[in-house]
């Protein structure tokens, strides 16, 4: 086997990755004036907001971040998200911490210091992840050019790319670049029995279910590395009468233990099940759904992972244990990331959740390119795919970063609208709202109901503000409740309802205050032909503070004063309120 340092060519590719990582990144995210940067937005606050609460407000125990994902003790609050992603910002963050106070940023952690220092975290462990990546083929007997071939592919072909440069707070890139450094280490202990292997591989895995503790699947990764049974059977005899293995099993439980002492800084206790809120279907899973449906589908909006599976077959031929490990694998992964209740993982560019196990995604995918390597037609016909499915992922990206693709509720109507467009005037286009109903472990019924007494069509001709459909007093004391809205809309002329929003209103009836505000486009897609009634059911979760005597409003806000008509306008309520304390 080649030396690992005659690997030029993939030496090469991570450096361009790297080159063309930072102009994609100004390109996508900071030459974008319409918005400011900020990648410490939605779940990556709650990621990032151990380190604001420890050196900037100094008060770990009553934690910043999402309030929904905040859990109120006596004590203090409690973070749903672990404290991994923190700890490996680290070293980026003081060094922000430093730069904010040498010249007078503000020192609040979001400041410029703090998004430049997250970019170049992300950049940083994302290109560790693809040098890890690079020994891991090396390790399995890949040739130079398809090791850098599947690098450039990994980065650029996979959502991978928006974790690193758009969404760079979020947990993915950092659990992708933990996972191949795993999957080298415990690998490579696999075949040489070398104990500091052992024992890396055992502190990475505590860092891995660090940042994400459902990564602990990534044990059965180790069972690919086998050749048959009696192989794995003497492996696992020699590894339990190892005192190292003891020792390492040690390291991963300090490690996750120190998630521990936060919990207990903040509650006066060491474990908390921060989940109760979400949970599984697990007689239930989507699988189709999760894989080739439109709302985030993993192979729709990442075409290149299904390529990859083709190596599939030539990993048989090669290794029969391997690949029915890898078979194993794969299913335990699908099924339970399918029974997840939010199994869209609300990101839009494919099921999120997965970016985690893109090296092994393409540990098989280099059985596929390396099996056909000999073979010109063929392997050109394969890499010409492959560039196919990376040219749509990057364009996926683009619409992603400038709201051309809705980030969770994609139908196929609204899939085939906008796919490979990038004109400036799609942002914004799609409208409706599809949210999976939240998880319950108990069965919910129909709270409240209410429906638009129209004795005929509504014309909205001139009007700017339709029927309003009210709840006077929601008679509920709830946390998060689901709405169910249908309407029927018929256009007197094309597109006369293109601008029209559903918007819905939570308001505390005694104070008048608005506790919380939605909208959205009342059609899916423009409309393409007139002009018939068209029906529209949409799912709205709304994660709020509801008490009996609040009130709730749904309205139709016709901005361009335009006419169309309405008809058979409603709304059901139902009831998720979950105990999280």
């Amino acid at each position: 086997m080649k030396d690992l340092k005659s690997y030029t060519l993939s030496n090469y590719a991570i450096l361009t990755t790297v080159l063309v990582a930072i102009c994609l990144s100004w390109f996508f995210v900071w030459h974008h004036a319409q918005y400011k940067v900020n990648f410490m937005g939605g779940d990556a606050k709650d990621y990032y907001s151990g380190l604001v609460s420890t050196f900037i407000t100094h008060d770990l125990a009553n934690q910043s971040g999402n309030d929904v994902f905040l859990l109120k003790t006596n004590t203090g609050t409690i973070n749903v998200h672990p404290i991994g992603v923190s700890v490996l910002l680290l070293p980026f963050f003081l060094i922000a911490l430093l730069f904010a106070n040498i010249f007078h940023f503000p020192i609040d952690g979001y400041s410029l210091p703090f998004q430049i220092s997250t970019s170049f975290a992300a950049l940083v462990y994302a290109v560790i992840g693809l040098f890890y990546l690079k020994k891991l083929l090396h390790l399995q007997r890949i040739s130079d050019p398809v090791t850098a071939l599947l690098v450039l592919l990994v980065f650029f072909g996979t959502n991978l790319l928006n974790y690193t440069l758009s969404e760079a707070g979020m947990s993915h890139v950092y659990s992708f670049s933990l996972i191949s450094i795993f999957l080298y280490h415990s690998s490579t202990y696999v075949f040489n029995r070398q104990n500091k292997n052992l024992i890396v591989s055992f502190v990475i895995f505590g860092l891995i279910l660090l940042v994400r503790p459902n990564n602990i699947f990534i044990l059965l990764s180790v069972f690919i590395w086998f050749r048959s049974f009696e192989e794995c059977k003497s492996f696992f005899k020699s590894l339990f009468t190892n005192k190292l293995f003891y020792i390492a099993i040690l390291s991963t439980l300090f490690i996750v233990l120190s998630q521990s002492v936060v919990w207990y800084i903040q509650s006066h206790s060491l474990f908390h099940n921060t989940y109760k809120a979400d949970g599984f279907y697990w007689t239930n899973p989507q699988i189709l759904k999760m894989l080739f449906g439109f709302d985030s589908g993993f192979f729709i909006y990442t075409p290149l992972c299904f390529l990859f599976l083709f190596g599939l077959p030539m990993l048989y031929k090669e290794n029969k244990f391997s690949f029915f490990a890898s078979i194993l694998f794969l299913s335990v992964l699908f099924y339970f990331f399918a029974s997840y209740w939010a199994y869209t993982y609300f990101d839009g560019l494919g099921i999120r959740v997965l970016v985690d196990y893109y090296a092994l995604f393409s540990f098989i995918g280099a059985k596929l390119f390396s099996y056909f390597i000999g073979k010109q037609i063929i392997f050109n016909s394969l890499l010409a795919l492959a560039l196919l499915f990376t040219y749509v992922n990057l364009v996926y990206n683009y619409q992603i970063n400038r709201s051309i693709l809705l980030r969770s509720g994609m139908s196929f109507s609204q899939w085939n609208y906008i796919f490979l467009k990038t004109s400036p005037e799609l942002q914004m286009i799609l409208g409706g709202i599809h949210e999976p109903q939240p998880y319950s472990n108990v069965p919910v019924s129909l709270h409240a109901v209410k429906n638009a007494e129209l004795d005929s069509s509504f014309n909205f001709q001139g009007i700017e503000y339709g029927p309003t459909l009210i709840i006077d007093s929601i008679q509920l004391v709830s946390n998060r409740v689901n709405l169910q809205i249908q309407v029927s809309r018929k256009e007197t002329e094309l597109n006369s309802s293109q601008d029209a929003l559903i918007c819905v209103v939570h308001q505390n009836k005694t104070s008048g205050v608005t506790k919380s505000y939605s909208q959205f486009k009342l059609n899916e897609v423009p409309a393409t032909e007139c002009c018939e009634y068209l029906r529209y059911s949409y799912s709205l979760n709304i994660t709020d503070d509801f008490k009996s005597d609040d009130m709730l409003a749904v309205f139709i806000w016709n901005i361009g004063l335009k006419s169309f008509l309405i008809k058979d306008f409603s709304f059901e309520v139902y009831n998720y309120n979950y105990q999280i304390n």
